[in-house]
């Protein structure tokens, strides 16, 4: 068990965010499966409580809540006129973009089309279920793995559905294909600029601009991807020329997740207060 002090990271808030979805609430914390590991974590003040040893955290959890960004001076270099990303940041600070595994992000939001976080969530672990190995218990139960491209590929179509995945169930088992097919791995596409990542990743089937901009923030770490979706719409409707995007490279994403936190709140609250 180890204490990490950091600021600007909040597991609640990373929690509701959006990009992961394989954290599930435990006993005042989350229990976090990842890059084939099970981690439990809580908040504790200006940091975070991890069960594991310090070597696990330097090899694998450092990266992994991206502890060697310095979100707090990003905070700082907002402009200051740009008075509604002010108090977005302020609201969402403790959003860090994870480093997650590439493969598992693509797959996790190719599944994401037209399901709420919960669904999706759900279907993940339902997946994991279906093809992934075990890799540990939580309570008593097994925990599994993402599946790799061959381990998805075992399962049959209807096996797919049966884990919720829908319609989506032909995008993910052609995405599989065609990495098992061209010999794919995150390290040919990581090799990649940035529009060229993005080329590749609208290139399987299934995925649009926003699946792959989701990709590359969350699964590769490119950080000024900028993923548009209803509530960055929402948020476009508050800036009487549009979101100003150009402007925050090479942070575009993480002003995107301190809007897409602000955004919810706001809208909940428009709802609590008419």
């Amino acid at each position: 068990m180890i204490t990490v002090q950091t600021k600007c990271l909040s597991l609640d808030a990373i929690y509701e965010s959006g990009q992961c979805f394989r954290w599930a609430p435990r006993a005042g914390g989350y229990r976090i499966a990842a890059r084939d590991k099970i981690l439990l974590a809580w908040q504790k003040g200006d940091g975070i409580l991890l069960d594991c040893s310090p070597e696990e955290y330097e090899n694998i959890w450092k990266a992994y809540f991206d502890m060697d960004t310095d979100y707090p001076s990003i905070i700082r270099a907002i402009p200051e006129d740009d008075e509604y990303l002010r108090a977005a940041a302020d609201y969402g600070q403790g959003v860090r973009i994870l480093r997650q595994d590439p493969w598992e992000t693509l797959i996790t939001f190719i599944l994401s089309q037209r399901k709420n976080i919960p669904a999706i969530r759900q279907a993940v672990e339902k997946l994991c279920a279906a093809a992934g190995r075990v890799i540990g218990k939580d309570d008593e139960e097994p925990v599994y793995a993402f599946p790799a491209p061959e381990e998805i590929l075992c399962l049959t179509m209807n096996d797919l559905k049966a884990c919720g995945l829908g319609y989506r169930a032909e995008y993910v088992r052609r995405t599989a294909e065609d990495f098992c097919r061209n010999g794919f791995s995150a390290a040919s596409f990581s090799a990649l600029d940035d529009d060229a990542l993005l080329s590749a990743l609208c290139g399987f089937y299934g995925v649009g601009k926003k699946i792959a901009l989701c990709t590359m923030l969350f699964g590769f770490h490119r950080m000024n991807a900028f993923p548009i979706d209803v509530w960055m719409q929402r948020v476009g409707a508050r800036y009487p020329n549009g979101i100003p995007t150009e402007s925050y490279a090479p942070w575009g994403g993480v002003m995107q997740q301190y809007m897409f936190a602000y955004e919810r709140y706001l809208t909940a609250e428009e709802k609590n207060h008419p």
